[in-house]
């Protein structure tokens, strides 16, 4: 079976788990029980592949048998309900069921055609993406054999008691059952004796659930024999639990009312839920690691300013900065609005004398370059432009101008989808967050950056190039970037409605470069100038980003 592929109910047969339940689709497959076996125990885990509603499964208890079917051992892991942080207004409470009931159900197999004894179990916590919308429920997850090899039943039981109970994001029935049997896949149901299934239409949304749930259960059983292993590896820096309950309660303290005053061209929808996501990830990393809070932030280009409303709005000190003021700064509350500053980012080594210069004649302040920056003419858009002198001194005393160095020592840098600063970001010494998104030299020039070269651990030898997207090839250039300068390099592939949602995050130096002298890691800035060539043209295109339009992502 393809999850394309749309088999017909056979609700008029009877089910082979025995009287209490109805089969609804049965299909032919490629796989065996083993590749069925892995695919659940990993379905169980995730149901939010399953579901768009689902935002995770919480573990909390499992009970393990051997190939007889008795008990080894039962592992609990949290009994605790959600802790999510409070709704300030206190309008509206987390919707639950009966989240004490933590007690293993079962459902009866009278009449069932194939023998079955326990293999696992498992009570999870079903954590919904709107827990202010849908129920948090508990629910049983059962996965059985047969006595012969090519038996595996899954069966999901959630722990409610009525029809009415159900939540919207599962099937409105009392278990499901999806089943592999020699060589086929089946759904089977429990129905509540209020439900009359077998002469309800096959488009209702019973059925629609039970396709899904053969369609995703088949695809990965299928993946599973074919050896696929997932490449993105998500929760590495920030636990999940701790992200997605920050994220739930941003979105429910702030979503809604920024989507519906949106005054940008861009899509609200998708900035709104990028930038709360952000947010929620940043706020559990600062948790973590500045648990006294002795910080500050500094949002490089920070665009329409929404996530350093955002962090402010959640008690933390910063700014945000960018060449252009948007449309959106003037709707942020006054304390917000002061934060938000428009300036041109000059990174200082652009601007003043080589360290070498500055140590033997500390008295010169500036490197004494010219830079020409054309002035269009509005009045005659086709006339000739006229070329504006700036220098060193000049753009070193402008209050336009932000060399980073009026920054304080305990300031944390963020680069959120920062463009032309991206690859600058690894060599501002201080620690920083960044993330990706369109590939831009240190000259502020666009630039395709050739995949990292790969040599083989053993014999030290270069390996073939990969295949590496474009994106890929630019966050593996920062990360080398980041490398270079001394950093600790942790990566994270966060989870926001984006394609560019690579963090690569660096806090502390490693061991070799921490006590480092600055005129060191300046020297070593300067080698990485020349060796990415150069930054020539950084001071003219920033100064002309002032007088273009933004940029609508």
């Amino acid at each position: 079976m393809t999850p394309k592929e749309e088999p017909s109910p056979i609700l008029s047969k009877r089910s082979i788990l025995g009287d209490s339940w109805v089969p609804i689709y049965e299909v032919p497959v490629d796989f065996e029980a083993p590749h069925f076996d892995t695919a659940m125990s990993n379905l169980i885990r995730e149901p939010n592949i399953n579901s768009t509603v689902i935002m995770r499964a919480d573990i909390l208890e499992q009970s393990n048998y051997d190939d007889r079917g008795k008990l080894l051992c039962t592992k609990t892991f949290h009994l605790k309900l959600p802790t999510l942080p409070a709704d300030e207004n206190g309008s509206q409470e987390l919707l639950a069921r009966d989240l004490n009931d933590v007690k293993l159900r079962s459902v009866p197999f009278d009449g069932s055609k194939v023998e079955l004894h326990n293999h696992y179990n498992v009570i999870r916590r079903m954590i919904p993406r709107n827990p202010y919308k849908d129920h948090i429920i508990n629910q049983t997850c059962l996965v059985l054999r047969g006595k012969q090899s090519q038996t595996v039943l899954v069966v999901y039981i959630p722990h409610i008691e009525s029809i009415e109970e159900v939540p919207f994001y599962l099937p409105p029935v009392v278990a499901v059952g999806i089943l592999y049997h020699e060589g086929s896949l089946s759904i089977h149901y429990v129905p509540f004796k209020s439900m009359r299934l077998r002469d309800m239409d096959p488009t209702e949304r019973p059925f629609r659930i039970a396709l899904r749930l053969l369609q995703t259960s088949a695809k990965h059983s299928l993946g599973a024999k074919l050896g696929y292993e997932k490449r993105v590896k998500h929760d590495l820096v920030v636990p999940r639990v701790a992200f997605q309950n920050r994220y739930i309660a941003l979105k429910k303290k702030y979503s809604s009312e920024l989507v519906a005053n949106w005054c940008e061209s861009t899509d609200p929808k998708k900035h709104v839920f990028e930038d709360l996501a952000v947010a929620a990830f940043l706020i559990e990393l600062w948790n973590e690691r500045y648990p006294d809070g002795d910080f500050e932030f500094r949002d490089l280009g920070c665009g329409n300013g929404l996530l350093v409303h955002i962090l402010i709005s959640e008690g933390y000190k910063g700014e945000g900065i960018d060449a252009r003021a948007r449309k959106s700064w003037k709707t942020y509350p006054q304390n917000v609005q002061k934060c938000l500053s428009e300036k041109i980012i000059i990174p200082s080594v652009l601007l003043k004398p080589h360290p070498a210069v500055a140590k033997m004649a500390p008295h010169i302040t500036n490197n004494g370059r010219l830079f020409q920056v054309p002035e269009a003419d509005s009045a005659h858009p086709k006339s000739i432009p006229l070329i504006k002198y700036y220098s060193s001194a000049n753009l070193l005393e402008s209050s336009k101008v932000c060399t980073m160095e009026e920054f304080p020592p305990n300031t944390f840098l963020i680069g959120n989808h920062s463009d032309e600063l991206t690859c600058w970001m690894p060599l501002f010494n201080l620690p920083f967050v960044v993330i990706p998104c369109c590939s831009h030299a240190l000259s502020g020039a666009k630039i395709r950056y050739n995949p990292r070269v790969q040599y083989d651990p053993v014999t030290k030898a270069k390996l073939a190039p990969q295949n590496v997207s474009t994106y890929g090839a630019l966050v593996d250039h920062v990360e080398d970037l980041a490398l270079r300068m001394g950093w600790n390099v942790e990566k994270e592939i966060l989870r926001i409605p984006s394609t560019r949602n690579a963090a690569i995050i660096c806090i502390n130096k490693r061991k070799s470069f921490e006590d480092e002298p600055s005129d060191i890691t300046d020297m070593r800035v300067i080698d990485i100038l020349a060796t990415e060539g150069g930054a020539e043209g950084w001071v003219e295109n920033s100064m002309a980003l002032m007088k273009k339009s933004p940029k609508n992502h």
